[in-house]
């Protein structure tokens, strides 16, 4: 219970911060903050929290640094709820603003430079084998850095205050989208957030989510067996460019007009042997002078060489002592 006193206290809070936050809604000029229409939604109530909440989302036309074939038709929404999802998205223009058909929805960690820069690569390479032309290892790295496992999550929540941008079928679409949320906010019509859409649309939030998270750990075996062979294959391609640009590299001339000879790689299992016995050779080259790497080793080492010379000391003095012992006793004839 305590725990749960204190999520209340912080989501109050956090309500009345983001009131004193967001303009009043007395007159048509507050519709309007730097550009942005002001659109309030109604945030449906909760067993921790039964009072209603405002949210309010900022829109207006999607005008981007950098202009793309979609950004004509596109709305730039900021400050979306946490739970928000392209169905939601879509409910709101298409249903419950009545104004224009969604075509997709990118939020704000999913269309970055990485992940647009790897989505040209892969269009890229398709394109590239289908007019058989040279990959680069570079094209293949950038696809293998997009490369991921799939998600133990069925819902994806956003960070708060996060943005995404609405792609409608056409520019029509957006500019009747734009011009009835404009309407709704200077009406003052309440908008509840995902008011009666289907709820099999979007995964359940709360402890149903964790417990189907529970469930999910372990990934589908199909798709997590497709997104490790494409890891691996990609890899194999990477390592099989990198050779082709080496041995490019090396047939093209130096400064002074000299080109390295380079043999190629050996393959019959003769030549394998053979590497491998020099390999061997090698390793025991190196480890010639680690034998006396420890003291100890250098104490054995000269108590049994002191000992090999007290032998021998033994054994020359005992055959010292026989040819004395002989000695006069052989006679010339």
């Amino acid at each position: 219970m305590f725990i749960v006193d204190i999520i209340e206290a912080l989501t109050m809070r956090f309500t009345a911060f983001t009131a004193a936050l967001t303009p009043r809604q007395n007159s048509v000029e507050s519709v309007q903050v730097e550009g942005y229409t002001t659109l309030p939604v109604q945030l449906p109530t909760t067993p921790l929290f039964p009072k209603p909440a405002t949210h309010y989302l900022y829109i207006r036309p999607h005008e981007p640094r950098i202009p793309d074939p979609d950004s004509t038709r596109s709305l730039f929404i900021v400050n979306v709820p946490i739970d928000t999802t392209e169905a939601h998205l879509r409910h709101l223009f298409g249903t419950q603003l009545a104004a224009g058909r969604v075509e997709r929805v990118q939020f704000e960690d999913v269309q970055s430079k990485k992940r647009a820069a790897a989505t040209n690569t892969e269009t890229n390479l398709t394109q590239s084998k289908k007019k058989r032309k040279r990959v680069t290892a570079d094209d293949f790295e950038r696809h293998l850095d997009d490369i991921t496992l799939p998600s133990t999550w069925d819902r994806k929540l956003q960070k708060s205050g996060a943005h995404a941008v609405v792609i409608f079928a056409d520019k029509p679409s957006m500019e009747s989208s734009l011009k009835a949320a404009t309407k709704a906010a200077k009406r003052g019509t309440t908008i509840i957030w995902g008011d009666s859409l289907p709820t099999d649309r979007i995964p359940a939030l709360g402890l149903n989510r964790y417990v189907a998270h529970e469930r999910m750990q372990y990934p589908d075996r199909g798709t997590l067996l497709r997104a490790v062979n494409e890891f691996m294959t990609t890899f194999t391609q990477v390592s099989e460019a990198r050779k082709r640009e080496d041995h490019k590299r090396l047939a093209v001339p130096d400064e002074d007009g000299f080109v390295t000879v380079s043999h190629g790689p050996k393959l019959n299992s003769v030549a394998r042997e053979e590497e491998m016995r020099e390999l061997v050779e090698k390793q025991k080259k190196k480890g010639e002078g680690l034998e006396d790497f420890y003291r100890f080793q250098s104490r054995e080492k000269r108590k049994e060489r002191q000992n090999q010379l007290l032998r021998r000391f033994d054994e020359d003095k005992k055959k010292l002592a026989e040819i004395k012992a002989r000695k006069g006793k052989i006679r010339p004839e």
